[in-house]
């Protein structure tokens, strides 16, 4: 029972929209801001979601989560986002699952 509870869904804070609608801007200073705040904000989630749920040691989930980040920036992963499917926060763990898996298949 404790253990899924740890594993639980990721615990992330609560979507600003007006962030995850200017991550899609074809400006580049508002696509940079917005990732920027989605950063600030999801940063922690994902790092502990990393340590907990695929059990990595603090210095592995760092580097995994920097570099989630940094390619989902450069891939454009969170702008292909669609609300009407599922809450954001449940789109970023899907990225993230995806990104892990073939982090280790590639290991």
């Amino acid at each position: 029972m404790f253990r899924m509870a740890i594993i639980a869904p990721m615990k992330s804070p609560a979507t600003r929209h007006s962030v995850v609608r200017d991550l899609g801007s074809v400006d580049p200073e508002t696509r940079a801001a917005a990732y920027d705040g989605l950063v600030r904000s999801y940063w922690r989630p994902v790092y502990l979601y990393i340590r907990v749920r695929w059990r990595r040691g603090a210095e592995d989930a760092q580097d995994l989560t920097q570099e989630f980040f940094a390619r989902a920036f450069e891939r454009e992963y969170l702008e292909r986002y669609d609300p009407a499917k599922a809450r954001f926060r449940t789109f970023v763990r899907t990225c993230l699952d995806g990104f892990l898996a073939n982090e280790d298949r590639a290991a």
